[in-house]
């Protein structure tokens, strides 16, 4: 019996592809291999504009150089705000805004961003449901993003002032042409901003858009419930009750009032009522509100003054 002949396996190696040189940037790969394709400088291969957006809204978000270490219990809105912050910047009278975005991560900084300045955000993600909302609320500005499912930002803005709504309107679009802002201005809108964008030139247009509104005077009377303050005569009742504050108290209560219904954070008290710009590690604002609360809600079976485990206080009307 001869013997079976040998068993010959052939076996393939596959080499890794060669890297680039970092020191020179000069490809190294030989043999006619074709270099991969040049890399976005925010990372990865070219990025959409919206995705382009979405970085940009975060960096502004998570911005803590500087500002972190000043205020550390307090999410910051990119560097800018924290100059807003060093100036003494003042919000004004809060606003009611919409912000229309379908990305849902843009949605959410703007929507953090406008809250934490004082101001009470809505979301809407797409453009029949921006619609719907912008019709039943009376809302002090749109903000709304030009590329939209279901109902681009033109034909939304279009269709309001169609029905008579002259709400103001911002738009929001990565296509930042001449052309494009043209065509957006003459379909309805009141202002168009080009993304990226910094948070602050969007702040700042969107309270001129709701000064020239008009309708956001500032009130000389702030009623919550059956609680009333009157600032030119500072003389704060209760149920037709006068109520003694000490000064700080009664800019305390006046801040609160103005900012009724919307959950005021510490950092905001501190810069606001004792124009404090660092956080200066005491229980003062602890102390004070305790002792407004007892004069506010002490002895009615409604309290006013709430605290939002977490984030800070509410004035309101009714148990929360």
């Amino acid at each position: 019996m001869s013997p079976s002949p040998p068993l010959t396996i052939a076996v393939r190696l596959r080499l890794p592809a060669p890297a680039p040189n970092r020191r020179s940037g000069a490809w190294r790969g030989g043999g006619g291999q074709t270099p991969p394709p040049p890399r976005h400088p925010f990372g990865g291969q070219q990025k959409s504009a919206k995705k382009l957006a979405r970085l940009t809204a975060n960096a502004y978000l998570t911005e803590t150089k500087r500002c972190g270490r000043t205020h550390p219990r307090r999410a910051v809105i990119a560097e800018d705000a924290c100059r807003m912050r060093a100036s003494a910047w003042d919000p004004g009278p809060p606003m009611r805004l919409l912000i229309i975005e379908d990305d849902h991560d843009a949605a959410d900084y703007l929507t953090k961003a406008f809250r934490e300045v004082g101001h009470v955000a809505d979301r809407a993600f797409d453009g029949e449901e921006g619609l719907a909302l912008a019709l039943d609320t009376p809302y002090d500005v749109l903000i709304v993003d030009r590329m939209l499912p279901k109902l681009d930002g033109l034909n939304l803005i279009g269709q309001l002032r169609a029905k008579g709504v002259s709400t103001p309107a911002l738009i929001l679009s990565a296509l930042g042409q001449v052309d494009d802002r043209v065509k957006g201005l003459r379909a309805g809108s009141d202002d168009y901003l080009s993304k990226p964008y910094a948070f602050s030139e969007l702040l700042a247009r969107v309270e001129v858009l709701a000064r020239r509104r008009g309708g956001r005077g500032e009130d000389t009377v702030y009623r919550v419930g059956d609680l009333e303050l009157d600032r030119l005569s500072h003389r704060v009742s209760r149920a037709e009750a006068e109520i003694v504050l000490q000064p700080r108290e009664f800019r305390l209560l006046e801040y609160l009032m103005k900012h009724a219904g919307q959950v005021v954070t510490r950092t905001m008290l501190l810069e606001n009522v004792w124009d404090y710009h660092f956080d200066p590690q005491t229980n003062v604002i602890d102390v004070h509100i305790s002792r407004l609360r007892s004069k506010i809600d002490k002895g009615f079976a409604r309290p006013l003054l709430h605290t939002v485990r977490g984030a800070g206080y509410m004035i309101r009307d009714g148990a929360r």
